[in-house]
């Protein structure tokens, strides 16, 4: 009777273990600001793109769903994981990735996910950025146009 108590409370503690190890994944695999919405607000990509075309923010959307601080997490690792590749390669220093990702999470502080791109980082639409991905015009970072 104890080893049967003890293999089931191994395998109880195994399974828990494993599904934190999955979530912790999960939130890491987002790309995209897109994807990350869908998969935090449960919508179907489908319906992210349709309401992004009819002007809605990711922010907004995240926001309405009362998601916004996870969507802000999400979109901070996607950002982190795109400077870490930038470090990797040479294209930045540590300590430029670094001054970058502390200015998203200090723009994503004043962010109420209204989408306004009015320094709040989270914005839609065409609001100046550090440049990271999604560049319309221009090169390098701090030029160009975001397409959040």
């Amino acid at each position: 009777m104890k080893n049967k108590k003890k293999v089931i409370t191994g395998c109880a503690l195994a399974l828990a273990l494993s599904a934190a190890t999955m979530t912790s994944f999960a939130a890491a695999a987002y790309k995209t600001p897109a994807e990350a919405v869908s998969g935090i607000t449960g919508k179907t990509m489908d319906e992210v793109t349709a309401e992004r075309k009819s002007g809605k923010s990711y922010g907004s959307m995240a926001d309405e769903a009362g998601k916004l601080s996870e969507f802000q997490q999400a979109v901070a690792d996607i950002h982190e994981d795109r400077l870490n590749e930038k470090v990797a390669d040479g294209t930045l220093t540590r300590e430029q990735a670094d001054a970058q990702l502390a200015a998203i999470r200090e723009r994503q502080a004043a962010c109420d996910g209204n989408g306004t791109g009015a320094g709040a980082g989270c914005g839609a639409g065409r609001c100046s950025g550090n440049g990271m991905g999604y560049q319309r015009r221009g090169s390098g970072n701090g030029s160009g146009y975001r397409n959040n």
